[in-house]
């Protein structure tokens, strides 16, 4: 019976000490970690996007990155002389893998929702504008397509 329990002792030792290859580390440095992964979940989406239509008077580019499950999206508007800064702003939590998520811009005079959607390569946008300014314009919706810069 001692000798049961001694072996079951050493066996219960040895399985809780962490023995490594010499190995391992080497291996371990090509090994991505979760949040590396998670970077690369969306990458397609990734990178400065410009519109195809040069003369546009919306959105010229946008620039996306994914992370923390999050889209981060900055844009600029056509302006006078040169594009108008818009800022940044982060999507709700987004799936891995996707291919369209949307966004929230108000801009104090207009609120405009933004889908973002890959389709073939092409970056489709899509923006809904409602004015809130009793300025009588009239809301619209517009699609655009961007290519990667």
């Amino acid at each position: 019976m001692k000798l049961l329990i001694s072996t079951i002792s050493i066996l219960i030792f040895f399985w809780n000490i962490n023995v490594e290859s010499p190995n391992s580390k080497k291996n371990r440095i090509n090994q991505p970690t979760n949040s590396a992964l998670e970077k690369n979940w969306n990458k397609d989406f990734n990178g400065l996007w410009i519109n195809e239509d040069d003369q546009t008077r919306s959105i010229t580019k946008c620039n996306i990155r994914y992370d923390n499950k999050q889209f981060h999206v900055q844009i600029w508007g056509a302006c006078v002389p040169i594009d108008c800064e818009w800022g940044e702003r982060a999507s709700d939590e987004v799936e891995k893998e996707t291919n369209i998520f949307n966004l929230f811009w108000d801009h104090g005079f207009a609120e405009r929702s933004f889908t973002f959607e890959m389709i073939d390569g092409r970056l489709k946008v899509t923006e809904k504008s409602e004015f809130k300014d009793n300025s009588g314009r009239e809301d619209y919706e517009l699609v655009e397509y961007f290519v990667k810069q």
